[in-house]
């Protein structure tokens, strides 16, 4: 089954490299010795320097050529994703049937996601071998392709649990057990995941695709002791590792959970997590003010060794203490113009000192881009996926957090914690011992229910998409598409890409002599549905009595039953 699922992928993306342009300088010099990695790794050097020299050429000649970035390249038959940031040249290549708002997607995840374990780039090069670092680049890309349909890629949504396939109770069950997790002081939130797919979670949809990517790996390997991360007092059930948060990332978890430090100090008394599940309320309320605490505010000035290069920062490189997002439970003007790390455009204009030009021409240099932008790689609502400034998205200091992983078998508890959280060993016998039943118990009632194929297909197919929690609920098989199928995924492929580039179509029908696709968006759902069957009249010019526009209808009145409501 998993080589069924990998057959797709492999036509997904063509071609991804990483080209550094400081080690080419003079002419003399070597295109090969500025590419960092490059994906297929079985091409031949020569056709990689053609590849890397052309596109990086063209990329960065429009670049200056226009005052704008540059976000895609077309060729004949694949377009190409670029990225840029001082001598950095990312470039993502798919086929030319991709949408562009999927292709530019999965070079940001792809990029967002080396930074979420390695930190700064540039850091990350000069720390680290070329070789041990092409190694996790290969890592990420395989991991963002692999064991996921068609539709799955299109949407880049995250697989979960099928919650109509078992007992509510479960669910809340999980959802209960990050909440006892969180009244450690020193734990921030968290996800359950069961096989690959998410149970319950209080991060983020971009932060828990993330962490996947760790508990799939760990999965892979299976629980080694010797393994650095690992702790053998915990029977190898228990490992870490160091990630890299943005503010903008810690903002949307990090104010509202329990542990916020208050300004004034106050004697704490340290409260035992009920292995129930349940504990005694605290009499004393607290204020929370996440980002006034001392162990952030500490965080964030030592994050300044996975900031850019103090040569290549400004003039000052020591950060200045952030001023609190959110004043009375309400978030201030400019933590709403954080730019989110998950849309991170990494495309900037440097002057010779290396500071980014967003001084006077600030304004005309973001319009610029949105315009390019916007043509090529599209808006999606109601996923923060705007179009950012592109000069203050990689500038944001990265603040070190832990991510603690609990396994029981095919279940893990992963947890985002503070970094010294690993050296406090009551806290962690606490996190663990109290959780330890609970997940037994959780594991053991998921391992009894059968993983249950799509929903019934009927005389239609459909796909649902949440994009607040970026979650797909289709009938379709996860299987690669036959002959049914294959028209459906195409169409819901280019309707998507054409919500994305146009804010104000809500509604669009795409048909051919033998099929018909109706789509409807909002802020917070797509939706696309195709009836099988019936005569499909007038294929070329529009007629009232054309069966396609009956679809409308019949998706309200079909879709009921799968908890779609289009009214």
């Amino acid at each position: 089954v998993m080589t069924e699922l990998m057959q797709p992928d492999s036509r997904r993306c063509t071609y991804f490299f990483l080209y550094d342009g400081s080690k080419v300088k003079g002419e003399g010099d070597l295109t090969r010795e500025g590419i960092c990695y490059f994906y297929p790794e079985e091409t031949p050097l020569d056709e990689q320097e053609l590849l890397c020299g052309q596109l990086a050429g063209a990329g960065r000649c429009v670049s200056e050529l226009s005052s704008s970035p540059v976000c895609v390249l077309r060729l004949r038959r694949n377009k190409f994703a670029i990225r840029m940031k001082d001598d950095f040249f990312w470039a993502l290549g798919c086929p030319v049937e991709v949408p562009t708002i999927s292709v530019c997607e999965l070079l940001d995840q792809l990029i967002n996601l080396f930074r979420f374990y390695n930190g700064s780039v540039r850091r990350s090069y000069q720390l680290n071998r070329p070789e041990t670092l092409a190694s996790r680049w290969a890592q990420y890309l395989s991991h963002l392709q692999s064991g996921s349909s068609d539709l799955h890629h299109i949407f880049s949504c995250l697989r979960t649990i099928d919650a109509t396939n078992i007992d509510p109770l479960l669910l809340l069950k999980a959802a209960l057990i990050l909440q006892a997790c969180q009244r450690c002081p020193l734990v921030s939130a968290g996800c359950v995941l069961f096989r690959g797919r998410v149970v319950s979670t209080q991060i983020s949809p971009e932060l828990t695709m993330k962490v996947m990517v760790h508990e799939s790996e760990t999965y892979t390997k299976g629980p080694r002791c010797n393994d650095p991360g690992t702790f053998n007092s915990f029977g190898g059930a228990v490992s870490s590792t160091t990630v890299f948060l943005t503010r903008s990332s810690l903002a949307k978890f990090l104010p509202f959970s329990s542990h916020s430090t208050p300004h004034k100090k106050k004697p704490t008394r340290k409260t035992r997590l009920s292995r129930t599940l349940s504990n005694t309320p605290s009499t004393e309320s607290e204020p929370s003010d996440a980002f006034s605490s001392p162990s952030f505010s500490r965080r964030l000035s030592d994050s300044s060794v996975f900031s850019p290069d103090p040569s290549q920062s400004g003039a000052d490189p020591t950060p200045q203490q952030p001023d609190p997002p959110f004043s009375n439970g309400e978030p201030s003007p400019e933590a709403e113009e954080e730019v989110p790390e998950e849309s991170n455009y990494e495309s900037f204009h440097s002057n010779g000192n290396g500071v980014s030009q967003i001084g006077a021409e600030e304004s005309r240099d973001h319009n610029v881009f949105e315009e390019v932008s916007g043509g090529g790689c599209g808006n999606v609502q109601g996923r923060g996926a705007e179009s950012p400034d592109p000069a203050r998205s990689d500038d944001s200091p990265l603040i070190p957090m832990t991510l603690y992983l609990h396994r029981v078998k095919g279940l893990v508890l992963a947890l985002l914690v503070e970094p010294c959280f690993l050296s406090d060993t009551d806290s962690m016998e606490e996190v663990y011992h109290s959780s330890l039943a609970s997940l037994n118990g959780l594991e053991a009632h998921l391992r009894t229910v059968s993983p249950g194929a799509s929903g019934p297909q009927g005389p239609y197919l459909f796909a649902h998409f949440d994009c607040v929690q970026s979650t797909l609920t289709t009938n379709l098989s996860a299987r690669p598409g036959g002959a049914l199928q294959r028209p459906f995924v195409r169409a819901t492929s280019l309707l998507h890409s054409h919500f994305c580039n146009t804010e104000t179509l809500q509604e669009a029908i795409i048909r051919s002599a033998g099929a018909a696709v109706y789509g409807t968006r909002s802020v917070a759902q797509e939706t696309y549905f195709q009836q099988h069957g019936g005569s499909l009249r007038n294929s070329g010019i529009p007629n009232h009595q054309d069966s396609a526009f009956s679809l409308p209808g019949k998706a309200r009145h079909r879709l009921l039953k799968h908890g779609v409501n289009l009214i």
